[in-house]
């Protein structure tokens, strides 16, 4: 299979002397467009370019040939989506594929497969998820040992390698979504349908049942082909309630799934882990697609099982297969780069916090006792946030590394397959293996495609990863816009020469506190310290601060406060 290429779209910054810039998702450098090629887009338009065989000071060159969209005064979901070529429409063959897969007979696909349809499997997910892609199920042997099954749906039984809809999601690579949509990897015949493990139904799945002793670790394990039915699909608000007392037929299964995760994470703990504490937006919309409401959503012990259960059940998968030396794609997080571990070093000084990590050396322990020593939970999640953007960013790739943040000797990603496509790649794999597929010849053929299957996904995900965050800064934005003049309680997390941003723990939002919009004093910016030092007050990373909403740009999803107090130093 040969590699398909993202469209090459991006948006247009026009000079002052006429040539442009175009700015393309993931790209290091910006594309230069000499004035004459434009083809009458102007500043601001979302483009789609050509590249020209010239250089201009070694940026590559290119022409404008088509205008996605025009220059508008407020960004929205639909620039998004064309800036990113993101569609929900699938090719009319692609379609067609889909409508056929969805009448395969089960009957016909029981070989070599484990009926465990007799097993209380359960499905954990949002509320509003319809991509229902893991199972669990756990059952206490006779022996006093427990059997742990992670259920993941066998995508690769209806994509089958080469086929329109296989070429079509290696393109998409994975599924992107928006607060009030869903870009699928899979068309929805598929994804919320046949390939979803929508309860009380038969669903062919790949099955990691694994044996745990009495302390809750992994003793013995199998990885089999099989068919489930989910007795119950949960929310994670109904699973928390159990977990809280609410009396249910399973709760003394999901409170023993509770004892187990809490042991795992002990576990992940003491090896290496490190548990960032950065909160993630959640997004509500009302019935016309307005903006209603933004929170920081929890991460309650509900979540953490799901969580827990999958970390397992990835490493299981990565290290059996790495010991089997056969092609596969590994989820890998290198070690941090001690120039940036330096800078994020630097970044403590202002708040005085204590640490061992040695920057030419880091390890998650030095990481985590860092961050456990900081009692403020403001300044824990801001720390949190520079240490994160202090790490490599994870991607996936064909040689097995680790993965620093997990600590994990072998890890890869093999529980959402309807979503991402590394992991349809590698239940292919696994099948091929387990129905002893794998010649000389098929191996030679996967080793190349892992390779530049690991690129692709790796940059796919990258480009979903921006169009989300994109999405989310206008929502907040949007937001806040509605807020004009409304006073909320911050914190302060960045400072600079011309004034210092603030978030706001509440909503998840940032904004930019200019220096003449500060409280009343003289102020100097000392870099060394990061601290704003005036006459009458200090401003310092962490402080608390009590800000009011006086400009938002919707354009560029900016937001500007005046702040109402500071902590004085």
């Amino acid at each position: 299979m040969s590699k398909i290429e993202n469209r090459l779209t991006g948006e247009l910054s026009v000079t002052l002397k006429g040539f442009g810039f175009v700015d393309i998702p993931n790209q290091e450098n910006d594309i230069f467009i000499p004035k004459d090629n434009l083809n009458g887009a102007v500043d601001g338009d979302i483009v789609e370019i050509r590249f020209k065989k010239k250089k201009f000071n070694g940026r590559p060159e290119a022409e404008v040939i088509h205008i996605v969209s025009h220059n508008a005064k407020t960004m929205d979901m639909d620039t998004i989506m064309k800036k990113y070529n993101l569609s929900n429409d699938f090719p009319s063959a692609v379609i067609a594929e889909a409508q056929k897969v969805v009448n395969l007979n089960l009957d016909d696909c029981m070989t070599n497969r484990r009926d465990f349809r007799d097993l209380p499997v359960i499905t954990i997910d949002p509320a509003d998820a319809r991509d229902l892609d893991d199972a669990v199920s756990l059952v206490e042997n006779n022996d006093g040992t427990l059997t742990l099954g992670v259920h993941i749906a066998d995508v690769s039984e209806y994509v089958t390698e080469g086929s329109e809809l296989d070429k079509e999601a290696y393109r998409r690579g994975t599924s992107v979504y928006f607060p009030d949509r869903v870009f699928p990897m899979l068309p929805t015949q598929l994804s919320n349908g046949v390939c979803s493990l929508n309860p009380n139904e038969p669903r062919l799945t790949l099955s990691v049942m694994m044996t745990l002793d009495k302390f809750y670790n992994i003793i013995d394990y199998k990885i089999k082909k099989s068919i489930i039915q989910s007795v119950t699909r949960f929310s994670y608000n109904e699973v928390q309630e159990i977990l809280d007392g609410k009396k249910h037929k399973h709760r003394a299964m999901i409170m023993k799934m509770a004892e187990i995760a809490q042991k795992q994470e002990q576990d992940r703990r003491a090896r290496g882990e490190v548990a960032f504490q950065v909160p993630e937006p959640k997004i509500v919309l009302d019935e016309n697609g307005q903006i209603k409401d933004v929170y920081s959503q929890p991460h309650n012990l509900s979540h953490r099982i799901i969580e827990t259960f999958m970390i397992m059940t990835n490493e299981v998968v990565a290290e059996h297969f790495n010991k089997l030396n056969l092609p596969f794609v590994y989820r890998v997080h290198d070690k941090p780069d001690p120039i940036k571990v330096i800078r994020f070093l630097n970044t403590l000084t202002p708040f005085e916090i204590k640490h061992k990590i040695d920057f030419e050396h880091p390890d998650g322990h030095q990481y985590q006792a860092m961050l456990d020593g900081i009692t403020d939970p403001n300044v824990k999640t801001i720390v949190s946030t520079l240490a994160l953007r202090s790490m490599q960013k994870a991607k996936y790739s064909p040689n097995c590394i680790g993965h620093f943040g997990l600590g994990s000797t072998y890890y890869c990603h093999f529980t959402s397959p309807i979503r991402r496509y590394p992991d349809l790649l590698i239940h292919r794999i696994i099948k091929m293996f387990l129905d002893s597929k794998l010649n000389s010849h098929k191996i030679e053929e996967l080793n190349d495609f892992v390779a530049e299957a690991s690129e692709q996904c790796s940059q796919t995900e990258l480009s979903a990863v921006e169009a989300e965050r994109e999405v989310d800064n206008l929502k907040r934005a949007e937001y806040m816009h509605a807020h004009l003049g409304e006073t909320f309680k911050g914190v302060v997390n960045g400072i600079t020469d011309f004034g210092v941003f603030v978030y706001l723990p509440e909503n998840t939002a940032e904004g930019l506190v200019r220096i003449d919009n500060l409280p009343a004093d003289n102020y100097t910016f000392n870099e060394n310290t990061m601290q704003m030092i005036g006459k009458k007050s200090k401003i310092r990373m962490g402080d608390p601060m009590v800000v009011t909403v006086i400009g938002v740009n919707l354009r560029r999803c900016k937001i500007e406060f005046s702040a109402n107090c500071t902590q004085t130093g």
